[in-house]
This record gives C-alpha cells, structure tokens and sequence, in this order.
C-alpha cells in the first residue's frame, strides 16, 4: 500500500481540516512526522488504519469509540484517504460521524464508501473489501506497514500459536495444509482395499490343488469315454449291417405296393392330358380378360365397403368429439385453481419441515448441556500439562548454557574435512596425470607403426589410396563387362545351326556367322585382379579405422593431459591457502585429529543429554498440544451448537413467515401422520388434475385431426367407386364378342374350366413324373428281387443288436456328459485362478499403498507440517532480520530460533551464549524490533511484486544514543536504495535536522493541531 493523500477533520486533536500529500513525502523515500508528545502525529497513522479497517488501538467498540474520537469542538469527523494497493489501483475511502444537536454524547457513526479510480473518476463499489483490496488483515497491517505506538514488540514476543497462525495468514500456507485431501485418498483408497479383500474371499477354495484333482478326474473319464466309442463303433457297424439288410426286404414290399397303386391311376391320367388341352386353349384367350374383370369389380367393391367404413367412422368420431369436448371444458374450471392447491400444498411441506425442526432444536440444547462440561474438563488437564512442561524446558536450559559452542565445532571440522579432501583429490590428480602421460607414449608408438609419410596429413594420405584403387577398380569391371558381351554372342552364333530359326531375327539362314576368339582366360585373368584390388581395399578400411582410433586417442588423452594439469596446480594452490585460513590452534593443532575427536566426543555427550532433555520436552509438548486441541475442539463444538441453535431457530421462523393461507398452530398439534395424509390426498388431487386436463387434451386434439381426415378420406372413397363401375362395364362388352367369336354360350362355361385353376407347368410335371415314377419303382422291384432271391433276414438277432447299440449310446452320452462337465469346470479353475493371481498382485499394491497414504495422514495430521513450514518462514525471517541487526549492534548480538520457534538472543560478548529476548534494553528492543519489523514488512510486500513498498514507525527512537541513532538513520536511508519508503514519527529534533523533508505537528489551544510541511 503505497499512501497519496490523507484528510482529517474533527478526528481527536485536529479541530479543523488538515491535508496530508503524500507525493512529495513518497518521492523522497524517507520523511518523518514530528512534534511535541500529545501533538497528534499518532493520530494521523490511527486515522490511516482506522479509515480503512474500521479499527483503533487506542479505543475498542465498547469504549463509545465514536465519540471518544471525536474533537469535542467539533460536530463532525471525517477521514478520505487515497492510496495505491498492491496491483498500483488507486482507491479512496471515506468515514464520516456526526454528532446529535439535541444530544452531545450522542455521535451517529456514518456508513464508510470504497471508491475505485476508474476511467478519470471515482467509482463507488458495492462491498468494503478492504482485505481484499490491500491484500492484509488488519492486524497483519499494524505488524507490516503501520506499526502503531506500543505495538513495536508484538511480534518479537508474541506465542507460537499466535505467531504460527500469522504466518499462515500472511503468506498463505494454508495451502501446504493436505490433511483433508488425504484423508479422503486414504478413505477412497480403504474402500478399494475392503472391496479387494472382498473378491479374494469369493476365490478362496480356488487352488491348484483343486485343480489338480478335476483334471485327474477329467483323465479317467476321458479314457472311459475312448473306451465306450471304440466298443459303441463296432456294435454300431454290426448292427448297421443287419439294419441295411432289413431295409431292402422292407423296401421290396412298399415298391410292390406302389407299382399297385400307380398302375390303378394310369386311365386317370390319361384323362388328365386330354383337360390339359382344352384348359389351355380357354386360357389363353379368356384368363386376361376376366382377370381384369375380376380385379375390377374386387376394387370397386373394396372402395364401396371403404366408403360405408369411414362414414361409419365419420359417425362414431364424432359422436365422442362432442362428449370429449364437453369433459374438456369441465376440467378446465378444476384446472384454473391448480395454482391455489399447490400453493397449499408447499405450505404442507414447511409444516412438516418445521415440527421436524422443534425436534432438531431440542436435542441440540441437550449436547449444548454436554459440550460446555467438557471444555470445562479439557482446560483443566492443558493447565496441568503445562506446568510440566515448563519445569521440564528450564531443566534443558540449564544444560545447554554448558555446551561447546556448536559453530565453532562445525567450523573445524569442515576445515579438516577439507583439508583431507583436498589432499586425495591431489594425489587423485596425480595418479590421472600420470595415466594420461603414459597413455600418450603408448598411442606416439603404435602411431610410428603405421609407417604414414606425414602423421599430421593422413586423412589425406589414405584418401589418395583410396581414390587410386577406385579408378583401378572402375577400369577392370569395365573390361570384364566388354569380355563377357563378347564371349556371349561368339557362344550365341556357335550354337546356330542351318534350317533352325534365329531367335533374334526368325531367319532360317546363316550365311555370315560371328567368328569370335575365346575370351574366358582373359576375363579369368581380370577377375583374379579385381579380387586383389577389392582384397586391398578392405585392407585399407581396416587401416584407416585403426588410425582414425589412434589419433582420436590421442586428441582425448591430450585433452586430458591439459585439464588434469590445470586442476592439479588449482588445487596444490587451494591446499595452501586453506592450511594459511587455520586459526583454532587454541582448540585443536593443526592437522590433529585425535584433539579433534577428543572435542567433538565432548560436545557429543553435552548434546546427547540435551537430546534426551529434548525428547522430554517433545513429549510434555506433544501432551500439552493434545490438551489444547483438546480444548479447542470442545470449545469448537459448543460453538457449532451455538450456531445450529441459532441457524435452527432463524429457519423455524423463516419458514413460520412463509406460511400464510394454512393455520400454523392447528397443525402443529395435529399427529404428524394426519398431517402427512392430508398432504397425500392434496399432492394426489394436484396430480388427477394435471393428468387429467393433460390428457382431455390431447384426446380433444386428436380427435379433432382424426375427423378431418376421415372426412377427406370418405369423399375420396365415393370418387374412386363411381370412376371403377364404368371401367367395368366397358370390359364386359369386350368378353361378349370374344364368347361370340369362339361359340361359346355363356362365361359361366368358360369360368366352370378355368375355375380348375390347373397348373399348365405343373400338370405337365406331375404327368412326367407319374410316368418316370411308374417305370423307376418296376425297375426298383426288378432290382431288389434279383438282389434278395439267396439273402434271408434273422428278425431276433436284429432286435438284441438294436437293444444292445441303443443302451451303449446311452452310456457314451453319459460319459461324453461327465468329461464336458469336468472340462468346463476345469477352464473356470483355471480362469479363476487367473484372476486370482491378478488380484493378489493388486491386493499387494493396494496394501503398499494404503500405508503409504497411512503415513502421509500421519505427517499431515494436526498441521503439524503446516508448522514446519512456518518454523522455516520464520526461520528464512529471522536470517533476514539478523541482515541489519548485526549492523544496529555492530556484530554482537544476534537473533536466533530455539527448539520451539521462539526468538532468543544470542550475545557474542558472551561467548556466543543464548538469552531471552526479553532481557534486551529498551534500545535494544528496538534495533531488533526495527529489523524484524522491516524483514517481515519486505518478506510480506514482495508477495504482491509491487514496485515500491511502504512502511511507518511510531516509537522508539528516543530509546537510542547518538551513535545508535546514526546507524539507524543510515539503515532506514539505505532502503530508498532498495524501493523501500519508510515513514517515521518521533519528537528527536535531531532526526528531522537530518530528514530531508517532514511535517511538524503543532497543537493550538484555539485550533488544535496544525500540519506543515519542511524541506530541507
């Protein structure tokens, strides 16, 4: 927050309106208000916060603060102060109060207005966000920017709780507080664990030893079931055999019959063919014809049962067309007061909601009874915890006034740790450096072996090899591709021949054949030379990998050799300068290493009891938290009763005021199923209404398009008739001359022929057929009585091999039955164990994880990591604070955290000893007050990554001496450097010789105080 202008009026000591510019104040960086004590320059900074938390330090609500703070000349106050929050936004508040004419003591506090400057004019906002605005609450502002008179110490002093809670506030390390989302994790994870332990169980009988038996089982019904097949085959096949045998003499006697039975039929047939011939000469000339007018007196009879349907439709429609519409209009009067009924029916809902409530409100007062006996216990136990442990931490005090100082010992034996390291890494070094060398001298040989003309040059050198191998190579293959042409056609003309075709050219003559010389020597002898190169080539590759490696070897362990060297003589020179830093020969020799041991065994048996004393203390404090969580929780849950009684009671008469059609108090003494079954009998009559008038109408509407369009649909059917009974009577005209042309007396003879409804097609099949019939089964007969004349059939053998086949079928589905049985059940076995196997594999992860999670709820539980984040805040606070208190104290004081992130001093004068804070002298309070008040203001201010930060004192300065006043001058004028701008209020006069501009602060009897601006 960064101050522009501030005006007063009527505000304590300022009678008349003062104004306060910042701007000049801002630009310099430090100023300072000054004036005589009781002058108001306290009261400017009371009417900067006041303005914008509503909050004083000097008076509380319960103080008539309103008119208390009134100037009692005055009959009204006011305070508009602009300013910039931590975005750069310009605001502007404003407070007025007024007081009674009638009644002086009587000061009416007016209402405070937030402007925000928007587009180049001030905009008033809804709500009085100041938190929000400035990005602080206020007693965070009062310890940041503006430190009021007597308020210079509290945070030096304040509790670990208090000040842990203030942490978490200002820098919001709510946010490490994780407890909640994992126990939620832990819950969800839990559950998941149960639900797996749950399937598991379902798979406890499934083991491989189960499956081992039913697979033994399957084994020995499987082979039962080979058995049974085998035995079922050759029974079968016998039996098959007497069956096939049985067969034919059944067959003879059926053939026998038939050849009977179709021979009867032959005059039939016969006949047949002769109404086959004169079907189709009717047929062909009258099936049309009467086909189509059958078809169109079907139609025309068709539309006239149409047309008597729909009118009859028409009728009846219309007939339930009035009744729907008379019903319709009587549910509409129901349906006008649907409104009303619901409207009574919600009150039945609030009725119900509100004796349920009275019920609520009465438990609640009896666990209010409950809960305030045991905060009562609760306080009683934390103060008894307490007391111990304050007995147990001055026990641990007093041992640790006795301990070596453990920075001293740190600081030895880091230099002799050191030192031992510095020594290795040197003969480390040397042994590389070594290496490196011999290294080289190994690779210079094996270089001088290759036998290259220039080292430096060889990629070269082998590149003018490889090129010279490359051109032979070329030029060989290109002769072996000449030679092998021409030794291909001389072969190709030697294997022509006279009167056999060319296969190039077709010609059976040859008069000019190729005469060639033998060229295969010639090619052998470039072919073996190709090889050679080819052979020399690889041989290269090989030689120039080899140097490639040798050389890139070399470039590595001369790199080497150079950075080896340059750490070696860094570190012989580091080692020197090390050994000159020495300067605890008054505790332990130089290079000694037992006096060092000796020492720090010392230290470690001082510390060990510190540690057991420590372990004491955790625990009293452990018991001490328990109790005070204890009580809080108490306390806590008195208050939610509190809050529910209330909340109870506001929703009994909120819904009390709801209620204004029903008596309220009839009903309340009503039972609560009377109440329930008049609500159901109005809930049920709300809905017979809705229904009903919902479907009344939409039956009106359907049958409104229904007799629409069966109207449409009974005129159309009339049309279509009148339109068919003239097509009709054209056709018949045409049938008369065709009767006529073919002599034929009337159509009923011809409908008498054609009404057989013979099948030309099929006719002529089935006589076909008959025929081929007839002369199969004689053949049929023929063949089976030449086949049985010397074969006889034993009908009792067949019977016993019918019985004995029949009862082995029977045993092999059986069998075939068990075997699938135990195969299915082994495949699920298997799939089940599958499963098994897979949950188990789950079931260890999930386990590992929810004492993972377990652990986690541990750490998290009680914020106590919330804590250990605060304690290093703090910590980084206190490192920050000691920046500028080592400077205020010229280095002999220091401020420290002791085990339980309370501040201690620690003071050098005195061998480094530690003391409370509060045994500071009043300057001294201050100095360590100033700089833990200035790292807290930077710490909290760079949060927001403002450009400038702003900060006010008011005290303390009159504690100090010349000299300390000097340092602190020059440290408050230092941070103009750093964007920091500090306002301070004193009465030193020789603090504003040195400001470069302030205000003085006169009070006049008559005016009161006055404001003026100085300048150097």
């Amino acid at each position: 927050m960064i101050p522009i202008k501030l005006t007063i009026e009527g505000l304590y000591s300022y009678q008349e309106k003062q104004t306060i510019d910042f701007t000049s104040l801002i630009e310099a960086g430090l100023f300072g208000i000054f004036g005589r004590v009781g002058s108001g320059k306290s009261s400017i900074l009371e009417a900067i916060s006041f303005g914008l938390y509503g909050e004083s330090e000097r008076l509380n609500a319960k103080d008539n603060r309103a008119y208390n703070m009134m100037n009692l000349k005055s009959n009204r106050s006011l305070i508009d102060f602009e300013f910039f929050n931590f975005k750069d936004e310009k605001y502007r508040i404003y407070r007025e109060f007024k007081r009674n004419s009638k009644r002086f003591d009587d000061v009416k506090r007016g209402e405070a207005i937030l402007y925000q400057w928007k587009e180049g004019e001030w905009v008033p906002l809804p709500d009085l966000n100041i938190e929000g605005v400035i990005g602080l609450s206020y007693e965070n502002f009062k310890r940041t920017i503006i430190i009021p008179q007597g308020q210079f110490k509290e945070f030096l002093e304040l509790g670990g709780t208090a000040r842990t809670k203030m942490m978490q506030q200002i820098f919001g390390l709510d946010k490490f507080d994780l407890s909640f989302k994992v126990k939620g994790i832990l819950a969800e994870t839990k559950q998941n664990f149960d639900q797996l332990q749950g399937q598991l169980q379902s798979y406890s009988l499934i083991n491989q030893e189960l499956l081992d038996i039913k697979e033994s089982e399957y084994s020995k019904s499987e082979a039962l079931q080979e058995q049974l097949t085998e035995h079922f085959k050759h029974e079968n096949t016998v039996f098959q055999q007497l069956k096939a045998v049985k067969d034919d003499f059944d067959t003879l006697v059926l053939r026998r019959e038939d050849v009977s039975k179709l021979e009867a039929d032959v005059p039939a047939i016969n006949d047949k063919k002769q109404e086959l011939i004169r079907y189709e000469n009717l047929d062909k000339v009258f099936r049309i014809p009467l086909k189509e007018a059958d078809a169109i007196q079907s139609q025309w009879q068709s539309k006239q049962n149409l047309y008597a349907q729909f009118s009859k439709e028409v009728e009846e429609v219309s007939k339930e067309f009035v009744q729907v519409e008379s019903t319709l209009k009587s549910i509409q009067l129901e349906y006008a007061t649907l409104e009303q009924k619901k409207a009574e029916f919600y009150e039945f809902g609030l009725i119900r909601d509100i004796k349920k409530l009275f019920v609520q409100q009465n438990d609640i007062e009896q666990g209010m009874t409950s809960s305030n006996q045991l905060v009562k216990t609760a306080g009683d136990k934390l103060v008894e915890s307490q007391q111990l442990l304050s007995q147990k931490e001055q026990e641990l005090n007093a041992v640790k006034q006795s301990r070596l100082d453990t920075n001293l010992l740190l600081s030895i034996d880091t230099w002799f740790k050191q030192f031992d390291y510095l020594n290795k890494t040197i003969f480390d070094y040397k042994e590389s450096l070594d290496k490196a060398n011999a290294e080289i001298g190994k690779i210079e040989s094996q270089i001088k072996g290759l036998r290259l003309k220039n080292p430096s040059n060889w990629k070269n050198e082998i590149a003018e090899f490889h090129s010279l191998f490359n051109n032979k190579q070329e030029v060989l293959e290109e002769e072996i591709r000449h030679l092998a042409v021409s030794h291909q056609l001389t072969q190709f003309a030697n294997d022509l021949q006279q009167g056999t075709p060319c296969p190039l050219c077709g010609s059976l003559s040859h008069p000019n054949l190729l005469q060639g010389q033998d060229v295969a020597k010639t090619i052998e002898d470039r072919e073996s030379k190709l090889k050679d190169i080819k052979d020399k080539q690889k041989r290269l590759v090989g030689y120039e990998s080899k140097a490639r490696g040798l050389f890139e070897q070399y470039s590595f362990y001369g790199n080497q050799k150079s950075e080896v060297g340059q750490k070696y003589s860094s570190l012989q020179h580091e080692l020197q300068q090390h050994t000159l830093q020495y300067q605890w020969g008054n505790y332990v020799s130089l290079g000694d290493t037992n006096q060092l041991v000796q020492l720090k065994q010392k230290a470690s048996e001082v510390q060990k009891q510190i540690e057991l004393l420590e372990s004491h203390c955790k625990q009293l404090r452990n018991e001490v938290e328990q109790n005070r969580l204890s009580v809080e929780k108490a306390t806590s849950d008195f208050r939610t009763y509190e809050l529910t009684h209330t909340k109870v009671q506001s929703e009994i008469h909120s819904k009390s005021t709801q209620i204004i059609r029903l008596n309220l108090n009839s009903y309340l003494t009503l039972a609560d199923s009377l109440i329930e079954q008049e609500a159901q009998q109005r809930e049920q009559k709300i809905k017979w209404i809705e229904a009903e008038h919902t479907k009344v109408t939409a039956r009106f509407q359907e049958l409104s398009s229904q007799l629409t369009a069966l109207q449409t649909k009974c005129k159309s059917a009339e049309e279509e008739s009148k339109e068919l009974e003239s097509a009709n009577k054209v056709l018949q005209d045409h049938i008369a001359t065709l009767l006529n042309t073919h002599a034929i007396e009337s159509i009923e003879e011809v409908k008498q022929v054609l009404n057989i409804a013979i099948d030309i097609s099929e006719q002529r099949n089935f006589i076909h057929e008959f025929e081929t019939k007839l002369a199969v089964v004689r053949s049929q007969v023929l063949n089976l009585e030449e086949k049985l004349a010397k074969v006889s059939f034993d009908k009792e053998r067949f019977e016993k091999q019918e019985v004995l086949v029949a009862k082995l079928e029977l045993e092999l589905k059986e069998a075939t039955e068990v075997a699938a049985k135990l195969k299915g059940e082994i495949e699920r076995i298997k799939l089940d164990l599958n499963t098994k196997a897979k949950l188990l594999v789950e079931y260890d992860g999930l386990e590992k994880r929810l004492k993972n999670i377990t652990v986690l709820k541990n750490m998290f539980d009680g914020a106590g990591f919330v804590n250990y984040v605060s304690s290093i805040y703090l910590k980084n606070l206190c490192d920050m604070a000691n920046h500028r208190f080592h400077r205020l104290t010229n280095n002999q004081l220091s401020l420290q955290l002791n085990e339980n992130n309370d501040f201690e001093i620690i003071d050098y004068l005195n061998e480094g000893k530690s003391r409370s804070v509060k045994t500071l002298s009043g300057g001294q309070s201050f100095q360590v007050s100033l700089s833990l008040a200035l790292a807290l203001a930077e710490s909290v201010q760079s949060l927001s990554k403002s450009n400038k930060n702003f900060f006010f004192i008011d005290e303390g300065f009159g504690t100090q001496d010349t000299e300390s006043v000097n340092v602190v001058f020059e440290t408050l004028s230092n941070l103009h450097k750093e964007n920091r701008i500090v306002g301070i209020i004193s009465h030193v006069d020789e603090l504003q010789e040195r400001m470069p501009i302030s205000l003085s602060v006169v009070k006049d009897e008559e005016n009161g105080s006055m404001i003026t601006v100085n300048n150097v």
